[in-house]
């Protein structure tokens, strides 16, 4: 049964707040609206100044075995007679460890230093208060981070260049990177319980169009006026030596050159350089007749501790032979504001194809959501030809408007139940552009019982941040789909999948005995480990320290799985450490609060020389140059493409409020002219 969605603020009792929300919003969608293709720049009292500051970006992407080495640069030049301070929000992979910074001024070289993120905002501020150059960077989110750069004289060029690196993709034998160019524009969740009348408001959270979480920098969108292309320039260069020729190199949604200069290996250049609208999407495919099963590399430190990566795909006759379960599929759409047009047209591709994937045997239900849920059923019903029918019309009639009350969806889905005799899986198709994610990861955690939450990315850039790291608290997985083309190939994929049973209770020990005779623990992250489906492979990060062998064992339909692992054979690779690391500090702050796992989180991106929620890189010329700013510049994002906003949307009650304000104000209106 589905709860019963349920408004705590009404409509009648909000008309007085509105007129103030209207002016709000208003402001909010002008600024917006008449963004520069390059920077918004503000004087000291507020007034918008003509762009001064070119930025242009690149990445250097090298992949060697499973793990993909990054070296992205961020170019400023300031074009100004006068100097400026400048900041540029910007998107990295969800899973990058970013491990290093460096700032370049002409021929100078400043290497940035890892500190304790309020110690390296106060270094950087000291610093451009004494008119010396320096550099800030810091994460806002595992996939959004922050530049600041004080001080850039006229006419001087300075460079930000970062390192990171991430563990490939790896599905179905093909390879995947990804790497994101734009920010899908957040919601700002807004909850309030009203008292009886003449009471004050106890308000829960702050209203979506007047305030952010926490710390929360929000990035401007840039507009083209007149047909003219953006003109932000980002250029994308791909190495890749994995010693195996490779077939079906492509990228879906940007053009590329290849070359392939020597056996196994590949060089990729993207050739747009103004395609900062979409996330880049590579796909390659080694030249194999059957999918590796298992890849396994090492890493040794210098104190003597030592780190592995797994990778281990089971052969696929374990979910061949297995009889299909009967299962209850419960497909979850998002249809805010920011799911207006493309995005929701792959929505809706993708709900028509996966009900004609659905058997006899299984029941489902649609419930679509922006800050109203709108369920197809109250209850799942029997996947036969006239509920299919029906399910046809429902999704042909959704529309995308409001904001993205994703909890409220969820509490419609997730029981905390366990369902016995058969399967229950949530499909949950959105763009995730939400910033309360720390929240909804602990409600999923709270109420998800036995049921698996499978995520779906739609859009040109989603928060994949969010639908990853959903999927891995619901023991499920991530699927992105960026354009109608890959609805039918993805879904098709991700429903083989599903039809079968997972390989459960996957567990890592070392073969080490301990004096109670049990298999001693390893410390390995992700933790727990996910449920293992057909063709996606296990990827764990594991700390090894002197263990000559470690077992993986699980439960399947046919029975006990159990394979043995020599560490002593594993290919040599560098970075695993770092991996773990990120691995683990994702781990901690998914099952803990924040506050609880600081002094830990903290710690361990110290020692590995890692940005986190708690630590920041800075970087300072110590030579005073004596440039002191007189002006601050934001650099623009493009948004993503096929995301139209007429209003401001991502604010579900935003055109409640400004058809209230304007009453409001038409009001004000009436009683003046009586007087």
């Amino acid at each position: 049964m589905l709860s019963k969605p349920s408004k705590v603020l009404t409509r009648s009792r909000l008309w007085l707040r509105g007129s103030l929300f209207t002016v709000i919003a208003f402001v909010n969608f002008a600024s917006n609206a008449s963004a520069s293709p390059e920077l918004i720049m503000f004087d000291s009292n507020g007034a918008k100044a003509a762009p001064g500051v070119i930025v242009k970006s690149a990445a250097t992407m090298t992949v060697t075995g499973l793990i993909n080495h990054v070296v992205v640069t961020q170019h400023y030049r300031n074009e100004n007679p006068f100097a400026v301070n400048a900041r540029y929000v910007f998107p990295l992979p969800e899973e990058s460890a970013v491990h290093a910074m460096t700032m370049h001024i002409g021929e100078r070289v400043i290497k940035g230093e890892i500190d304790k993120k309020a110690q390296a905002e106060l270094r950087f501020q000291q610093a451009q208060q004494a008119g010396k150059q320096a550099a800030l960077v810091h994460q806002q989110r595992s996939n959004m981070f922050v530049t600041n750069v004080a001080n850039i004289g006229p006419g001087d060029d300075v460079q930000i260049e970062l390192k990171y690196q991430e563990v490939i993709d790896y599905r179905s034998g093909t390879f995947a990177l990804r790497f994101p160019t734009t920010i899908t524009p957040r919601y700002h969740p807004f909850n309030a319980v009203l008292q009886e009348q003449g009471e004050r408001p106890n308000v829960e959270k702050q209203p979506a169009s007047l305030f952010a979480p926490s710390g929360w920098i929000t990035p401007f969108y840039a507009t083209t006026s007149h047909g003219d292309a953006p003109q932000s320039e980002f250029s994308l260069t791909i190495n890749i030596d994995v010693g195996l020729e490779l077939v079906d190199i492509q990228s879906k949604y940007h053009q590329i050159a290849i070359e392939n200069p020597a056996f196994g290996q590949y060089q990729v250049a993207l050739n747009e350089p103004n395609a900062v609208n979409r996330d880049f999407l590579l796909e390659f495919k080694p030249l194999q007749k059957e999918q590796a099963q298992a890849a396994f590399f090492t890493e040794q430190l210098n104190n003597g501790e030592r780190f592995g990566l797994l990778m281990l795909l089971p052969p696929d006759d374990h979910f061949t032979q297995t009889q299909r379960l009967a299962r209850e599929m419960i497909f979850v759409v998002d249809t805010s504001g920011s799911m207006h047009g493309q995005s929701m047209e792959q929505a809706k591709s993708a709900l028509h194809y996966a009900l004609s994937l659905l058997d006899s045997n299984d029941s489902f239900n649609i419930i679509g959501f922006d800050d109203q849920i709108m369920p197809m059923s109250n209850n799942p019903v029997p996947a036969n030809d006239f509920n299919l029918r029906r399910a046809e019309r429902f999704v042909y009639n959704l529309q995308a408007d409001g904001g993205t009350e994703i909890k409220g969806a969820l509490d419609a889905v997730l029981d905390g139940r366990e369902h016995l005799g058969y399967l229950r899986q949530v499909v949950f198709l959105t763009d995730g552009s939400v910033s309360n994610e720390d929240t909804l990861f602990k409600h999923i955690s709270a109420q998800l019982g036995d049921s698996r939450l499978f995520t779906i990315g739609i859009g040109s850039a989603p928060n994949s941040y969010f639908m990853r790291r959903a999927a891995d608290v619901g023991r499920g997985t991530f699927t992105y789909i960026g354009s109608s083309g890959d609805v039918k190939p993805k879904m098709q994929q991700l429903f083989d999948k599903l039809a079968h049973p997972a390989i459960t209770q996957l567990t890592l020990t070392s073969e080490a005995v301990n004096q109670q005779g049990e298999y001693q623990q390893l410390e390995y992250w992700p933790s727990p480990l996910p449920d293992l489906y057909f063709s996606e492979p296990v990827m764990v990060a594991v700390k090894l320290d002197n263990q000559a062998a470690i077992r993986l064992t699980g439960q399947t339909a046919q029975g006990p799985l159990a394979i043995k692992l020599n560490t002593q054979q594993g290919q040599s690779a560098q970075g695993i450490a770092r991996l773990w690391a990120r691995q683990k500090i994702k781990s901690l702050l998914l099952y803990n609060q924040q506050e609880q796992v600081k002094a830990q989180v903290e710690s361990l991106a110290l020692e590995h020389q890692l940005l986190s929620p708690f630590t920041a890189f800075v970087a300072v010329e110590q030579t005073p140059a004596n440039i002191f700013a007189e002006q601050n510049v934001q650099a623009a994002n493009q948004l993503p493409q096929g995301l139209t906003m007429r209003l401001p949307q991502t604010d579900g009650q935003s055109r409640m409020y400004i058809l209230l304000g304007l009453l409001l104000l038409t009001g004000f209106a009436v009683l003046r002219f009586k007087k």
